[in-house]
């Protein structure tokens, strides 16, 4: 008998809920009530927008945002609305937690199956807010579709076809995000060389969070057969189930469709080990579930004299709470704070922010909820209690950053569902907005002068939110003096992030996936150039992609970020002078674009270039001593062993002009399944002429580049140059 999925349960945990009718212009009728919400609605084609008048001029752009989202929706799914659709909008997540709209609990959105209402926050970021509102609106689809347009029927529908999370939230995030991006392509690269790379029988029936997975598994279907055969599996699902609708549509049983999937992620992702490293190479493991117990150690925020941090994270329990550890050994030394059950820290914002410690490291600063706002809470560290606590008149607070002096912090206030950076004095008084605008202003950081704030915003060419066309966000700097704002330069690639000062001041650091990795960079204010720090094979980043990663000790010249691995967020450190010596004399990264390709070869000339030492030994464990044969490459894009020539390379159907520069490998990235011959290789039981037939016979004519990417046939072992 086939398990309940959680999209099932999930809808019917609602049914038992009860979730009352529509009441005029009023919801939350069985929650705690801390204000009444005078509800207005504006009326569109397809859609009826709910808000309330401090929000009003947010929720005319999400009505804008909707309809175009509408557009482009109906024609992959081939589905129409019958009647106009309800979106309920807040202007913060504390508003909405006192729906009764929808069983929102911890969920940022909702979409509820029996009248498909839609609930959803402001959340400072009209980027990100268009992704969470295409996501769910993605939802309001699916169940038109099995309810034929009627919302409240087709349940029955909807348990006869009982369509597994990856099948609903994959699609969810790959019809608003598109292709592949730098979190869900994390994750791919970490299951792949740790070796938890699920079937789709595991996303359908095991304990595998599926949005990732399902977003990738979705991605390589659009890549393979065209984004509109999306819509026909969806409408086919409807009468025939999801697995006679993926037989229908693709010609592929989904046991054929998972070993294929699975084929293009580890041929795909595995090359990269050898141009990348894990973190444990440069940095110290401090928090990691071997060291502190634990499995989710996020936003570390190191005292001043680099001695101690705290972080968010759940030391083997159900809750995050705040810890404070040794920042050399990871012993965690106490819990500051217990969230959940106390109700003064009903949520500790850990997902999009961070706390800070004071310049004399005595007391911390953090954004807690508690009724229906967001408090600025500071904490005696060393008597361990709350000092004090400042109620913000402001719809949400995120990352608090203090001034040199530790007389004021400057954070992220949310005022009618937009977020602006505001100061405020230590004791609560003096509250002063700095920037009042529809740009996103996220993760303020003071400089140790005191005279700038370097922050996150979308400013820039870019947005224009006359077409709702949204830049990349960008590190910019707020000059308190003159109350200018002044834009980094060669930020016009990625998302920048997180920016942390150094001790001198000289220069930032901050986490970018320019490259479609999240590594962390230098920014130099003396030369505007930027450096690349890091070059990690997963990535810098925490449970969302605008979650906060990093701090930087000020006196002890230490950094510590977040690095995901092996299914787990763990913290690492490093001594910020020994990842930042003689950084000026190298290459400055080049921000408007990768680096400029390794010029070709004369033809009939051979490159000799050997395997990078980290794939040899650290990326599958093979011996010290051993050395792997060097492999060559020639003009024309043809593969060589030992410098003689093999079958040539060439181009598959799928692709575009987004590629990384040349791809270093060997036959330790190619396959996880061929590290156990590589291990008996490194032994003596295979000789290198068996090891190489074996592998030419495995990879032979199985396509590369998914997703979006040249695609290439692998025809032998070693460089491949994009044609």
């Amino acid at each position: 008998m086939r398990r309940i999925s959680g999209t099932l349960a999930a809808i019917l945990a609602l049914t038992t809920l009860g979730a009352g009718p529509l009441a005029a212009q009023y919801f939350g009728q069985n929650k705690v009530q801390y204000r009444t919400f005078d509800f207005k609605i504006i009326q569109t084609e397809h859609f009826e927008v709910y808000y309330y008048p401090e929000e009003r001029a947010a929720a005319l752009d999400a009505a804008r945002m909707a309809e175009r989202g509408y557009a482009r929706l109906s024609r992959i799914l081939h589905h129409q609305f019958q009647g106009r659709k309800p979106i309920i909008v807040y202007a913060s997540s504390s508003d909405m937690q006192q729906t009764n709209a929808a069983d929102v609990g911890g969920a940022v959105a909702v979409t509820e199956f029996f009248k498909h209402r839609m609930v959803l926050p402001f959340q400072g970021d009209y980027a990100e807010f268009e992704h969470v509102l295409q996501h769910e609106m993605v939802h309001q689809f699916q169940f038109d579709v099995y309810s034929r347009g009627r919302p409240g029927g087709g349940i029955q529908t909807l348990m006869s076809v009982n369509p597994p999370l990856w099948f609903m939230e994959g699609m969810a995030e790959y019809l608003s995000l598109g292709p592949i991006n730098s979190e869900t392509g994390m994750w791919l690269r970490d299951a792949s060389l740790e070796g938890h790379l699920p079937t789709i029988e595991e996303l359908t029936y095991g304990d595998v969070f599926p949005y990732h997975y399902g977003h990738a598994l979705w991605a390589y279907i659009g890549e393979k057969w065209g984004d509109e055969v999306i819509g026909e599996i969806l409408q086919t699902s409807a009468s025939s189930g999801v697995e006679t609708a993926i037989k229908r549509a693709l010609g592929r049983t989904l046991d054929e469709l998972s070993a294929d999937w699975r084929d293009a992620v580890q041929t795909t992702f595995l090359p990269q080990v050898g141009d990348h490293y894990r973190a444990r190479r440069v940095a110290q493991a401090t928090l990691t579930q071997k060291r502190s117990r634990g499995r989710i150690f996020l936003a570390p925020a190191l005292t001043p004299d680099g001695r101690e941090m705290a972080f968010f994270g759940d030391q083997g329990g159900f809750f995050i709470n705040l810890f404070l550890a040794d920042a050399e050994t990871g012993r965690v030394k106490r819990r500051l704070v217990k969230s959940t059950i106390n109700k003064n820290y009903e949520d500790l914002r850990f997902i999009n922010s961070a706390g800070t410690f004071s310049p004399d490291g005595r007391y911390f600063a953090l954004a807690a909820k508690r009724r229906d706002r967001d408090d600025l809470v500071i904490l005696d560290v060393k008597r361990g209690r709350e000092d004090r606590r400042i109620q913000i008149p402001l719809n949400g607070v995120q990352t608090p950053s203090w001034s040199p002096d530790g007389r004021q912090l400057v954070f992220t206030g949310f005022d009618g569902g937009l977020g602006d950076l505001y100061i405020i004095n230590r004791d609560g008084t003096g509250l002063r907005r700095l920037t009042a605008d529809k740009y996103a202003d996220l993760h303020p950081a003071w400089s140790p002068d005191g005279k700038t704030i370097a922050f996150v915003t979308d400013r820039g060419s870019s947005t224009d939110f006359d077409q709702l066309r949204f830049g990349n966000l960008r590190v910019a700097l707020f000059h308190l003096d003159a109350g200018t704002i002044e834009l980094l330069g060669h930020m016009e690639q990625g998302k920048n992030i997180n920016p942390v000062w150094a001790p001198d001041g000289q220069s930032l650091a901050f986490v970018s996936d320019r490259t479609g990795i999240s590594d962390i960079y230098l920014y130099d204010l003396s030369d505007g150039n930027i450096y690349q720090i890091t070059n990690l094979y997963t990535g810098v980043q925490g449970i969302t992609p605008l979650s906060p990663v990093m701090s930087w000790a000020r006196q002890a010249d230490r950094l510590a970020f977040v690095y995901y691995e092996d299914g787990q967020y763990s913290v690492y450190s490093v001594a910020g002078g020994h990842i930042t010596r003689g950084i000026r004399r190298e290459r400055p990264h080049a921000a408007l674009g990768p680096r400029r390709r390794r010029p070709r070869c004369p033809r009939r000339a051979r490159s000799q270039l050997r395997a990078p030492r980290a794939t040899q030994r650290d990326a599958v464990g093979l011996s010290r001593t051993r050395r792997l044969p060097a492999v060559g490459i020639t003009a024309g894009g043809r593969v060589a062993w030992d410098g003689e020539a093999r079958v040539g390379s060439r181009p598959a159907r799928f692709g575009d002009d987004r590629a990384p520069r040349h791809h270093r490998i060997h036959v330790a990235a190619l396959s996880h399944a061929l590290h156990s011959r590589l291990r008996g290789a490194s032994d003596g039981r295979l000789s290198a002429r068996q090891l190489r037939a074996r592998v030419l016979r495995r990879h032979r004519g199985v396509p590369l580049g998914y997703p979006r990417q040249p695609h290439h046939r692998v025809v032998g072992i070693g460089e491949w140059a994009h044609q």
